[in-house]
């Protein structure tokens, strides 16, 4: 298996763009709350973890 070179910069700002078309979704109606809830949850996992990666280049840098 190959490693890939993921940008967290990158990574937050699609991470970003996807809670704003999770809220959208929401607002409209088209998911429960509950569904909304496990989404941002999961969504704030991700984001934590692309956070970390990018201090640490940061300080490598």
């Amino acid at each position: 298996m190959f490693f890939k070179n993921i940008n967290p910069k990158t990574e937050l700002d699609s991470l970003d763009r996807a809670l704003e078309i999770l809220q959208d979704r929401y607002e409209k109606k088209v998911i429960t709350l509950e569904q909304f809830s496990k989404e941002c949850e999961k969504i704030g996992k991700k984001r934590e973890k692309y956070e970390k990666e990018l201090k640490k280049k940061e300080r490598n840098i």
